[in-house]
């Protein structure tokens, strides 16, 4: 639907977004305003406007159109003529002027100022200094019109086309048209599908070199975003013929130009060519070059005996250890870097105590840090000593887009030690290395049968597979957790066996069938409300994480966070939170932080509570689960989601006294054993299982993840053992 009129007030309205909220007066006098919210850039209040969208029904604000795009339309009356240059889209007139202009040229105003600007000095007041002012203003005006009525007509969305003419400014519809691929590297927001299909509409050639090039390098930056470092040449090739319906004979120069610029690097292998975008082939060279630096000065530092070090360090925590942690503690003073890995309950932990008490011992200055803020605080909290992530460990700077701590301004330390180290990515791995001292120790602890990093690259698996790095790998479950039936059935999905649950209610790990993904969600939401609360006596919001494999379908993240969150409110007589259908965070709502935010030192994965909104929901306040509070107001809302129910990929580096996994076969395609590993490995206290057995057998039974192209393994064996 559309409809048309005045915009009489904007209600809300964010310069930087472009949302907003406005009344629009119709011109049929006998009808209502309209609330319009939605993206609104470049409208002024008194200018008349087309809006497309939807009708949708607010529980706070009433009915309201829900703007899809819209249409700035040049007013036809006079009083429109004056509303409209009375308004701050034309800078110079004023109230004043535009009255008078009004009285003097009536409708044709606009035409006057457009075709006879001479002709305004006709008017009582205006000389010819004046004249040139409002004839500027009004110039200037038409080009943000014009550019956007362009940018829309080329199809983007208001928001898209508001964020394109921030980027260029007066030479927005130059660019657009000269290459509109270039909008891909340089707006956010904007790939290379969108902008392909605004070069189709400005009629640009399927074989222009503009095309094929943004195209390869689009295959080359997905196939990033899936975990690879780089693409074997048959991969490419297939890849990008098939995205840009054009032969490969007419896209081979272009690599070869992108090669040639220095963009794109071609390494010839054993088994072909690899296609690598520049930077991540330097951050897994600098990877290799760096272990070898740090291992080429192993050998006992300031230990005679490392064997009455480690009794000492037994002593120290507490423990007796078993010879595979003895023998990790050990290699820990004669090895400059150690990994060490094994899945829940096989000591990691007591590891890492008795190696900070040895290294303390003999003197060094020590840093811990993990990929997140939960993962920091954890092992915070089970060594005794001060953590952080990695992140501000490093000391990323915004301002400079790098970290500060690199190869020229190293860490001041003597050991580095990172928990969580499967969540490391090649390009954090790179960036650690470079901030690594000459001479330091690193320890890498993690569990490498988890999901791999989201960003590209298997660094933790990497090490491990080349041989060429140190690794202490533990296997055994201990006594004092040998009852647990989360540590067991984590082990049972690690060797493909099906899962068990002690008999009767006294277990910590339960499985609850349900078929019907509808079903499945209603009981997902009496477990988190009702039954886990009375019974485990755990608080809902801050004790109880639903993790499930996707976000869409009827028992996705999305849905799930939707009845979740009207369960709860139900539970505490909430009217107005039991009746919000947005998604946008209200109080009270459990919440992700979903993007790093380096000015609020808050990252992608935080998870916080909302505890207060002002100024009708346009700012709030969140408590993060490290007891800091941050202030968020307009766009940076947009930067938190719902997270009573979270994906398991976001949970990677988390750990929670229960949580409850739903799991069908709606699933299906990303059902995966280190998938189930992962999230069961997630819970302390309490494991739920709801979906369907179906779903759950085939997740146990896919051992193999998908394949990520890296390098990282062989050539470290090069690096080291070269």
């Amino acid at each position: 639907m559309s409809i048309e009129g005045t915009l009489r007030r904007y209600v809300f309205r964010n310069e930087e977004s472009g949302f907003a909220i406005a009344r629009i007066e119709l011109d049929d006098a006998n009808q209502l305003p309209v609330t319009v919210k939605g993206v609104l850039s470049g409208v002024s209040e008194g200018e008349r406007v087309r809006v497309h969208g939807k009708w949708v029904d607010d529980a706070r604000f009433g009915r309201q159109v829900q703007i899809s795009s819209f249409m700035p339309v040049m007013p036809s009356t006079a009083r429109g003529v004056e509303d409209f240059l009375r308004g701050d889209r034309v800078k110079g007139i004023g109230k004043v002027f535009a009255k008078r202009l009004v009285a003097h040229f009536g409708e044709k105003t606009l035409e006057v100022l457009e075709n006879q600007p001479e002709r305004l000095t006709e008017v009582d007041g205006i000389g010819a200094g004046r004249a040139r002012t409002i004839v500027g203003a009004w110039k200037d005006s038409q080009v943000d019109r014009e550019t956007l009525i362009f940018l829309q007509g080329v199809g983007l969305s208001g928001a898209l086309a508001n964020r394109v003419a921030r980027k260029y400014g007066k030479r927005t519809v130059e660019v657009v048209r000269a290459n509109p691929y270039r909008l891909a590297a340089d707006v956010g927001g904007i790939g290379f599908r969108t902008a392909d299909a605004m070069a189709r509409a400005l009629g640009i050639e399927g074989d222009s070199p503009h095309r094929l090039r943004a195209g390869l390098l689009f295959v080359l930056a997905e196939s990033v975003s899936d975990g690879h470092c780089f693409l074997p040449g048959d991969e490419v090739t297939g890849r990008a013929t098939k995205l840009l319906d054009q032969p490969w004979e007419l896209l081979r120069p272009r690599l070869a130009d992108l090669e040639g610029e220095g963009t794109v690097i071609i390494e010839r292998a054993a088994t072909g060519p690899r296609v690598w975008l520049t930077e991540r082939h330097d951050a897994e060279e600098l990877v290799a070059w760096r272990m070898r630096s740090l291992l080429a000065r192993d050998g006992p530092a300031q230990v005679k005996d490392p064997q009455a070090a480690v009794r000492w360090a037994e002593d120290r925590v507490g423990m007796t250890l078993s010879d595979a942690q003895r023998a990790a503690v050990a290699a820990s003073v004669e090895r400059r870097v150690l990994v060490i890995t094994g899945g829940p309950g096989t000591g990691k932990t007591t590891i890492v105590k008795a190696v900070l008490e040895l290294w303390e011992r003999l003197g060094l200055r020590v840093r811990l840090a993990a990929p997140t803020g939960r993962a920091a605080k954890r092992l915070e909290e089970s060594s005794g000593r001060m953590a952080s992530t990695l992140h501000r460990m490093l000391e990323f700077s915004p301002k400079e887009g790098r970290f500060l701590r690199d190869l020229e301004n190293p860490l001041q330390c003597d050991a580095v030690v990172v928990d969580e180290a499967s969540m490391v990515d090649l390009d954090l791995a790179a960036a650690l290395l470079a901030a690594v001292p000459d001479g330091a120790r690193l320890l890498l602890v993690g569990d490498v049968d988890q999901l791999p990093s989201v960003g590209p690259g298997r660094v933790l698996a990497d090490l491990i597979d080349s041989e060429a790095i140190p690794v202490a790998r533990l296997d055994a479950i201990f006594r004092q957790e040998g009852g647990s039936f989360i540590v067991k059935n984590a082990h049972r999905i690690l060797h493909g066996q099906p899962l068990v649950q002690a008999p009767g209610s006294s277990g910590d790990f339960y499985f609850i069938e349900r078929e019907d993904p509808d079903a499945a969600l209603k009981t997902v939401a009496h477990l988190v409300v009702q039954r886990i609360p009375r019974a485990w006596g755990l608080d809902p919001l801050a004790d109880v994480q639903v993790l499930v494999p996707m976000r869409r379908g009827n028992c996705g993240a999305e849905a799930l966070n939707l009845a979740l969150r009207r369960g709860l409110a139900e539970a505490r007589k909430d009217a107005a939170a039991m009746q919000e259908t947005s998604r946008r965070p209200q109080l009270h709502d459990r919440v992700m932080q979903t993007r790093n935010n380096y000015d609020k030192d808050v990252f992608n994965g935080d998870v916080g509570q909302v505890i207060v909104v002002t100024d009708r929901g346009k700012a709030l306040r969140v408590r993060f689960d490290d007891g800091r509070e941050m202030e968020y107001a307009g766009q940076e809302i947009d930067e938190l989601e719902l997270a009573y129910a979270v994906t398991i990929h976001k949970s990677q580096g988390s750990e929670y006294p229960a949580v409850v996994i739903p799991l069908l076969t709606q699933h299906y395609r990303m059902l995966q054993r280190n998938l189930l590993y992962t999230a069961v490995t997630r819970g302390k206290k309490l494991v739920v299982l709801v979906g369907s057995r179906r779903a759950v057998d085939i997740a146990i039974g896919r051992a193999e993840a998908g394949v990520r192209f890296t390098s990282l393994a062989e050539r470290l064996r090069e690096a080291v053992g070269g």
